[in-house]
């Protein structure tokens, strides 16, 4: 009998006894894998709607859907949560097991010149991680998911912001157009008053010089009025990806002065910030990526098993094996020790966030209560005085009592003060606006409205 056909029934058992291990050690692998599934996109991308430009009247509440619904940077943010939730589902996954091929004794000399006596030995490693890393890793990486979706909320109200300063600016160009205009009117009326009086040979020629370029300067300044009014139209629609805004006004009110609520009460309402709220997720990051980096200093195991073929006899064998690193130059402490290092200075940025947010409150807070208290004075007793210094000016002008040097100062005092009224309203809305966006909310909240009051 041939020698060969002697040993078919080792060489069967040989491989039944590769096939089973292969087998054993593939299931077990296999078992622990996890399914991947990769999520859908943002349903603010998957329901989006077509934009419809707003006609019309446009309300700060409108102006901030748009803003929500079609702002290319908050879409931007909603699409990097689902990224990291990829990353979250890629840093649970096992390690690929590798397929090793190996050939030995061939073309070397005399015998083993040709492949007579090659040893080939197919084999299948897996790496096994110890220490809980795939765990460690996972529970990371979910933590810059909750990054993520800090920084999308960090981007909402940056938009609500954007929104709300840029409608206010419209709001008071609106005010400051209807303002020019009734400069206008009245430098007009009084112009055709000077002629009258010229033609009349009551006064100088002068006077009717004089009247001409204060008629001149409001003109001016109503075309200018109209200029940046059509400009701040135009960056308020920019916020929901407009090029060409067709709404003809916008409805909120100037005039509409909020109550401020008492410092304390701002200041217990600062950990609704998201820029500083973050920073909770943040320092628990840098705590799971020093429990990632301790569980670094456990070497991971590679087990490898297969067969081996001997082509001199064609008999067949099973080989097993077994390694690890050996941390001797690099003990992976250094790794601890940067982590650590790195919580550290999170911590410290954790407070000088808090001090920075702080001070923009105790600055701004300031800033609104002066806007307030010169809107009160504007108000109540510069723009009244104003107009009855207005009114006794023209009656005396009439009358020939005052010249008109005396009229145009009248006229100019009553105009400044109303310009002066309409930029302390318009920095005590911006103001309003910055503080809001510090504490995460509205001003006043009440169960109806959450925005600013129109």
């Amino acid at each position: 009998m041939n020698p060969q056909e002697k040993n078919n029934p080792f060489k069967e058992y040989l491989s039944l006894f590769s096939g089973l291990v292969f087998y054993l050690f593939l299931s077990s692998v296999l078992a622990e894998t996890k399914p991947y599934t990769i999520p859908s996109p943002p349903n603010m991308l998957e329901q989006r709607v077509e934009l419809v430009e707003p006609q019309g009247s446009l309300s700060l509440t409108e102006a901030l859907s748009l803003a929500l619904l079609h702002n290319p940077t908050l879409q931007e943010f909603a699409w990097e949560i689902r990224i990291s939730d990829v990353k979250t589902l890629r840093a649970g996954l096992l390690p690929n097991p590798e397929l090793g091929i190996e050939a030995e004794n061939f073309l070397g000399s005399r015998k083993k010149r040709d492949f007579d006596q090659t040893e080939t030995t197919v084999s299948i490693s897996q790496l096994f991680e110890l220490g809980g890393k795939r765990a460690k890793r996972e529970a990371l990486a979910s933590t810059e998911r909750d990054l993520a979706v800090w920084d999308y909320e960090t981007s909402r109200l940056d938009i609500i912001y954007q929104v709300a300063t840029r409608y206010m600016a419209v709001v008071a160009n609106q005010a400051r157009l209807k303002l020019a205009i009734e400069t206008t009117a009245v430098a007009e009326e009084i112009f055709n008053t000077v002629v009258a009086r010229v033609k009349a040979g009551k006064v100088s020629p002068l006077e009717q010089s004089k009247s001409r370029v204060e008629l001149a300067k409001a003109r001016l300044n109503k075309a200018r009025v109209v200029r940046e009014l059509i400009s701040n139209k135009q960056n308020l629609a920019a916020v929901w990806g407009s090029m060409n805004p067709r709404f003809k006004q916008v409805t909120g009110g100037l005039y509409t002065v909020q109550a401020v609520p008492e410092f304390s009460i701002l200041i217990s309402r600062l950990n609704n910030n998201p820029d500083l709220a973050r920073w909770s997720a943040e320092i628990e990051r840098y705590r799971k990526a020093i429990a990632l980096a301790k569980a670094q200093k456990i070497p991971n195991v590679t087990f490898m098993a297969g067969g081996r073929h001997f082509a001199n006899n064609d008999d067949f064998a099973a080989v097993a094996g077994i390694s690890a690193p050996l941390f001797i130059f690099d003990t992976k402490q250094t790794g601890v020790d940067q982590a650590q290092m790195v919580l550290i200075q999170a911590m410290q940025k954790q407070q000088a966030a808090k001090v920075a947010i702080r001070s923009s409150l105790i600055y701004d807070y300031q800033q609104i209560q002066m806007s307030l208290t010169e809107i009160t004075a504007l108000r109540d007793e510069v723009l009244p005085s104003a107009r009855e210094a207005f009114k006794a000016a023209k009656l005396a002008y009439r009358l020939g009592e005052i010249g008109s040097l005396d009229l145009l100062d009248a006229q100019r005092t009553l105009f400044r003060s109303g310009r002066e009224h309409l930029e302390a309203l318009a920095t005590f809305q911006l103001n309003a606006a910055k503080i809001e966006r510090l504490i995460g909310g509205a001003l006043n909240p009440s169960p109806k409205t959450s925005e600013l009051a129109e």
